[in-house]
C-alpha cells in the first residue's frame, strides 16, 4: 500500500487528520486522532501496561508537560539539545545543515562537531539552497524546545521534549512513596514537545 493509500484510508476512516484544518493559515505538521485513533491508541496503552508495566510491577506516573528552566540547564538540553541550521540569503528558506550537506555530497559529519565544520564543508563542497541555488549564511545551533512564560512575569519555562524528565525529577519522592525499596521501575506515557526543523 502506497503512503497516499494510506493517509487516505486514515482520513476517511477516522484514524487521524491534520490539526485546525478548516483553517488555510493552519501550520504543517500538527494531528489529532480521531475516534478510531484514540481506540487503537488505547488498545496500544492497554497491551503496554499489561505486558510491560504491570507483569514487572512497575509504577507510573503522569508527570508535568511543562518544567522550570532549571530541570533543562541541569539536563543539558538548553545547551545541547539544537540541531545546526543553514539560512538561504537568497530565499530564506531554512534547512538542517546535516541534512542539506549529506544530500548534496554524500558526506555524514558527526552529532559532536562545532558550526564552523558545517560551514567549511557548505563553503569547501560548494553547498547551494535546493530551491533557488543562492548560498547560505553561517550556520547556527537552533534549539527545539518550546520555551513558555509562566505568570505575569513571564518566568522561563519549557514544554518537556521528552517524557522522561519527570521520571528523573519525582525520582527522590516516588522512591519515599515506594518505602524505600528497589528495584524500582517507573514507566510513563503522554506527550512530549519538540520544535523540529
Amino acid at each position: 500500500m502506497k503512503y497516499d493509500d494510506v493517509m487516505k484510508l486514515a482520513l476517511e476512516r477516522g484514524f487521524y487528520f491534520p490539526s485546525c484544518e478548516v483553517y488555510a493559515d493552519a501550520q504543517a505538521g500538527f494531528w489529532e486522532y480521531g475516534p478510531a485513533g484514540v481506540s487503537l491508541k488505547n488498545k496500544f496503552l492497554e497491551l503496554w501496561r499489561r505486558e510491560l508495566v504491570r507483569r514487572d510491577k512497575m509504577i507510573e506516573i503522569d508527570g508535568s508537560q511543562i518544567m522550570s528552566k532549571s530541570v533543562f540547564e541541569a539536563s543539558g538540553h538548553l545547551a545541547s539539545f539544537a540541531d545546526p541550521i543553514v539560512r538561504c540569503t537568497k530565499c530564506k528558506s531554512t534547512y538542517r545543515a546535516d541534512k542539506i550537506i549529506v544530500d548534496a555530497t554524500k558526506t555524514v559529519i558527526p552529532e559532536s562537531a562545532g558550526l564552523d565544520e558545517f560551514d567549511k564543508v557548505i563553503s569547501e563542497k560548494n553547498v547551494k539552497c535546493p530551491k533557488c541555488k543562492g548560498d547560505f549564511e553561517s550556520s547556527k545551533k537552533f534549539n527545539m524546545m518550546f520555551q513558555v512564560g509562566i505568570g505575569p512575569e513571564g518566568e522561563e519555562a519549557y514544554l518537556r521534549p521528552e517524557t522522561c524528565q519527570s521520571i528523573f525529577v519525582d525520582f527522590p519522592r516516588l522512591f519515599k512513596t515506594m518505602r524505600g525499596k528497589l528495584p524500582l521501575g517507573v514507566a510513563q506515557v503522554g506527550k512530549s514537545f519538540r520544535n523540529e526543523i
